[in-house]
């Protein structure tokens, strides 16, 4: 059992705190594709109360423009971007598809992790849907809120967030235990990555991981993780 789609990477050079150069990119993606993983998204951070929206794009699709020469035939790659999510977001007319996972309707939205899911974030994400966006939100399991309140995790789940989370976090997180608990409930969607290096979030951590979550749960739940994400990448 393997995770064929990894909807968020930190492996494109040079334009966050993941990889640095063009070959620590080609590294992190042949630890990807040796571990099974065949659909890569690309998804450096965007801070949207820092940068604005046509920079980052800029800078990202440059970036994406000097590594695709070097890209394996056999995996495909797909660009996005992890979005933090601010009122500045929404202080001018923008595209904000062009922040989705490329040619879907799924978004990665990056929350601050001390957020308590107040109305005034419900109502960011609600606007997100109005324009026609799926937010997925990333290693939920960095949120105490989402931790701990599954009334929050109701809501949101009802209003059509996709909630991920990340394989390292099976292996040494505290979380894990209640990372299970919440597979079994039916709350994690997807399972990513979010790879910086190899140090951090490896890609190697994904059989570990894989091994301890179909222990706890099923192969069938592995499948699973596995037909969602294709349906994202795929933009279904």
């Amino acid at each position: 059992m393997t995770l064929k789609y990894d909807l968020h990477t930190h492996i494109l050079h040079g334009v966050d705190d993941g990889a640095k150069t063009v070959e620590d990119s080609l590294l992190l993606i042949e630890a990807l594709k040796d571990n099974g993983v065949e659909n890569i998204c690309l998804t450096p951070h965007f801070y949207t109360h820092k940068e604005s929206m046509d920079d980052f794009l800029l800078r990202r699709n440059s970036a994406f423009k000097e590594l695709k020469t070097h890209l394996h035939p056999n995996i495909r790659f797909k660009l996005g971007a992890e979005v933090y999510v601010t009122k500045y977001l929404f202080s001018e007319e923008r595209e904000l598809s062009l922040l989705c996972i490329e040619n879907t309707p799924y978004m990665i939205t990056e929350f601050s992790y001390q957020s308590t899911f107040s109305d005034s974030t419900m109502n960011m994400i609600r606007r997100l849907r109005d324009f026609g966006i799926i937010p997925i939100i990333p290693h939920i399991e960095r949120y105490p809120t989402l931790m701990k309140n599954k009334n929050v995790l109701s809501e949101l789940v009802s209003m059509g967030v996709i909630l991920q989370s990340n394989v390292s976090s099976f292996l040494s997180s505290s979380h894990k235990r209640k990372l299970i608990s919440l597979i079994k409930k039916n709350y994690i969607d997807v399972l990513s990555t979010d790879t910086h290096s190899m140090n951090r979030n490896s890609p190697a951590d994904i059989s570990d991981a894989l091994k301890f979550i179909e222990k706890k749960t099923s192969s069938e739940v592995i499948s699973a993780f596995n037909d969602n994400a294709k349906d994202i990448f795929e933009g279904r």
